[in-house]
């Protein structure tokens, strides 16, 4: 039974991406059976330490908050009805963590990962350039295209949050001659920024070049200067040429300009601050526990709080936590991205001070920027709480976990040498 329950929660963690794009119902279902599945056989097995992981009790913690939050919560059972099965992610991230140690498992992994985004952004192309895709889904916005996704405008933001996942396969699949081509890896770095660009998603695209930016400063050496110049070369060609095919896309983007032509500068735009001016009213009559999670739609209909700044939710991670969940989750959030800040400095210094950076460095420095930028308060974001969202979040947190705990052995072992 040990094995076959493995191999079967193997087998979903494989296609949890791929059903994301087509049915985040049978995704959500699959995290589900996955956290189930492996709870049991942890129990079973009587393999306890693996819930003693520092990632896993400060979840818990956040966990119990949201559950005691939502006692205080505007809407119990909205609140409650969201927060009592949200473990189910937690012991998403310890099952991938756990089954990252097996090198088979890895290696179909990331090849299904890196199938799926040539897949899907050879599919955005075709959409763009012929009017529809693979499966005959039209582009139905003149300046976005969506491909799998239909009418759903949200292909950039998958694709940045599998970024770190894609850059990994292609690191871990050097050992394949055409993969470890430099210039083949240049074309399918091309091929993914290219796509994110043309879905037209601000958000996703500006916070892909912070990805980068933050990449670059950690893992440059002189050797990649070469790369980045052709790239960028290649890159800016593939803008001009979708322009003389669809300029809309990049007007999309030259209209965020638009936020300093006012006598004051708006805040990414004026829909969005009146968002953020709601979601601040709320947590000032709220401070402590905020209004509870997922309430923010509909205590946002009040009159005294700005309704013309109502939505499902604030679009802004922070402003969210701080609205939803008080000063005490926004506490949670701050000691989370300070910490995922600070590992990202000691990885730096790593890299100048010790000269110590190998390929699990670079992975792990990949994994700990998807974090970063996941939490990032600067720019426009979705609900953190959105089921698709939160498992898209989680997948690339499962494999930190592993690397960083992989890397700390490496680094023992060699001290004990």
């Amino acid at each position: 039974m040990y094995f076959s329950l493995n191999k079967i929660i193997q087998i979903f963690i494989y296609f949890i991406p791929l059903f994301l794009i087509f049915s985040i119902f049978v995704a959500d279902l699959l995290v589900l059976l996955i956290a189930l599945f492996f709870l049991t056989n942890q129990l079973l097995n009587k393999n306890y330490k693996v819930f003693i992981n520092k990632y896993f009790v400060f979840f818990f913690i956040f966990w119990n908050y949201l559950i005691v939050n939502a006692l205080f919560s505007y809407d119990l059972n909205l609140s409650l009805s969201r927060a009592l099965p949200y473990i189910r992610f937690g012991l998403l991230f310890l099952a991938i963590s756990h089954y990252a140690q097996d090198i088979k498992f890895q290696n179909k992994y990331f090849k299904f990962i890196l199938l799926i985004s040539i897949v899907i952004c050879f599919d955005g192309l075709i959409q763009f350039f012929l009017g529809y895709n693979l499966i005959g889904y039209s582009a139905n916005h003149v300046s976005r295209i969506s491909s799998f996704f239909n009418e759903e405008l949200v292909l950039g933001r998958f694709l940045l949050s599998t970024y770190p996942l894609f850059l990994i396969s292609v690191f871990y699949m050097k050992s394949n001659k055409i993969i470890a081509n430099q210039f083949f890896q240049i074309f399918l770095l091309v091929l993914y920024s290219f796509t994110i660009y043309l879905s037209g998603e601000r958000t996703a695209f500006f916070n892909f070049l912070l990805f980068n930016s933050l990449l670059i400063i950690i893992i440059f050496n002189k050797k990649l200067i070469k790369k980045i110049i052709i790239f960028l070369f290649i890159f800016i060609i593939c803008i001009l040429t979708s322009s003389l095919h669809n300029k809309n896309i990049l007007e999309r983007y030259l209209s965020t300009k638009s936020i300093f032509h006012s006598d004051k500068i708006t805040v990414f735009s004026q829909t969005h601050e009146n968002h953020y001016k709601t979601a601040y009213k709320i947590f000032k009559d709220n401070k402590i526990f905020g209004s509870g999670i997922k309430t923010f739609r509909h205590v946002c209909k009040k009159p005294k709080y700005h309704p013309e700044g109502c939505a499902t939710h604030p679009h802004n991670i922070f402003m969210q936590f701080l609205s939803e969940l008080g000063l005490i989750g926004a506490l949670f959030y701050f000691i989370a991205f300070s910490y995922f800040i600070i590992s990202l400095l000691k990885q730096l210094i790593k890299k100048i001070y010790y000269k110590k950076f190998n390929q699990k460095n670079s992975i792990e420095a990949i994994l700990i920027i998807s974090m970063i930028v996941t939490l990032w308060p600067l720019s426009p974001s979705g609900n953190y709480f959105n089921n698709w969202l939160s498992i898209l979040n989680i997948l690339p947190f499962g494999f930190l976990i592993f690397y960083e705990k992989s890397l700390k052995n490496l680094n023992l072992s060699e001290s004990k040498n």
